[in-house]
């Protein structure tokens, strides 16, 4: 059994487009906040079952800055950065009372 005592939280500064990850989440909800200079898009990609194949979780961010909340199964992820640069990316488990 595995026992989580810190949060589950991954953080980018300063990165340039490109692949960035892979990295594992527990799964629940998430919030995500990214932010970069110019413009193109983000991809948050999870790991498919076949082990090789990564599939789109949130396609498509296009503003410089943003953020949302979404619910992600547990996993292998990475971040797909085009053209934007000096990209900052954060997603954050939000905890329930639950756990």
């Amino acid at each position: 059994m595995t026992e989580w005592n810190t949060t589950d939280q991954i953080i980018y500064r300063n990165q340039a487009a490109g692949t960035i990850g892979p990295f594992t989440l527990r799964g629940g909800s998430y919030w995500i906040e990214t932010a970069g200079t110019g413009t193109g898009t983000v991809d948050l990609q999870k790991l498919g079952p076949d082990g090789s194949t990564y599939t789109a979780r949130i396609t498509q961010i296009t503003a410089t800055a943003g953020q949302q909340t979404i619910s992600l199964p547990p996993g292998t992820y990475r971040w797909v950065v085009v053209t934007f640069t000096a990209n900052y990316l954060e997603i954050t488990r939000i905890p329930t009372a639950v756990e």
